[in-house]
């Protein structure tokens, strides 16, 4: 069984909402927020959770944007005006002990400045 992915893209103007992460053979990568999908949930029920869970917000204007080698990315907005005015956020959670940064980056730090977008191929369709 393949394990489907969903992430979901939040855009202000040129700045992308992305989660950081580090992979062991690259380093440093940026994101979209999201997780697995559930056997019993839509991918579109994935991401939304995955912001409600994540940073308490709820998820408007959800529409796919591609599969991207088995993860599916959306792009939505947020209703809460707090997260554009943030650089960033660290969420802690306690019942895995693990924290998650998601940032605003500019189009430019991955277009000029080298910081890597996964999935591959996300960044050319934008």
């Amino acid at each position: 069984m393949t394990v489907t992915t969903a992430r979901c893209l939040i855009r202000d103007l040129d700045e992308l909402l992305v989660e950081e992460t580090v992979d062991p053979e690259v380093g440093r990568v940026y994101r979209p927020l999201g997780r697995d999908v559930a056997d019993d949930e839509t991918p579109e029920e994935a991401v939304r959770a995955a912001f409600r869970e994540t940073l308490g917000v709820e998820l408007s204007w959800v529409t796919e944007l591609g599969d991207y080698d088995g993860v599916r990315v959306f792009e939505a907005s947020v209703d809460d005006n707090w997260l554009y005015d943030e650089t960033g956020v660290t969420v802690y959670d306690p019942d895995t002990e693990e924290t998650t940064r998601v940032a605003w980056l500019h189009r430019e730090d991955f277009e000029k400045y080298g910081e890597r977008l996964r999935p591959a191929g996300l960044l050319d369709d934008l």
